[in-house]
């Protein structure tokens, strides 16, 4: 796909109340994944939220060619890379997409190495109520 055919980020907020929601999530932790999943459906269940789930840089750019997502939640250390691979392929598709890169412990050369390819945030893994409350901010703020 084209940047051309994935730049409209416009979702009418029909779409937001009657459709599935497509996020990806490039996470090669099985334990990570299921709180992620547990924790969607117990703070963000009315949004209808499907994660589309890839364990490395080369999943992840296949599934994110399918043009579906509203979304990514990346991890920085993936068996194959690092989280920073696939924002730099997303944002080589698609400038403006939302995209959070997630590790257990952030630093300075993480937000410094990130700063070119402009995620929306770097942020410490985290499964409470203020991080979905952020996601759903983002999902709610594509109009």
């Amino acid at each position: 796909m084209t940047k051309a055919q994935l730049s409209p980020l416009k979702l009418p907020r029909t779409y937001l109340m009657s459709e599935f929601i497509n996020i990806l999530y490039v996470e090669d932790n099985e334990g990570d994944v299921e709180l992620m999943r547990m924790s969607i459906d117990r703070y963000c269940a009315s949004l209808n939220i499907v994660l589309d789930v890839a364990e490395t840089v080369a999943e992840a750019k296949v599934i994110f060619q399918h043009g579906k997502h509203v979304i990514a939640l990346i991890d920085w250390n993936l068996p194959d890379g690092e989280g920073i691979d696939v924002l730099k392929f997303i944002r080589e598709m698609h400038e403006e997409l939302p995209v959070f890169l997630l590790s257990g412990v952030i630093t300075a050369d993480h937000i410094k190495a990130t700063e070119k390819y402009k995620p929306t945030a770097c942020l410490e893994k985290d499964y409470g109520k203020p991080f979905f409350a952020a996601l759903e901010k983002s999902i709610l703020s594509i109009n």
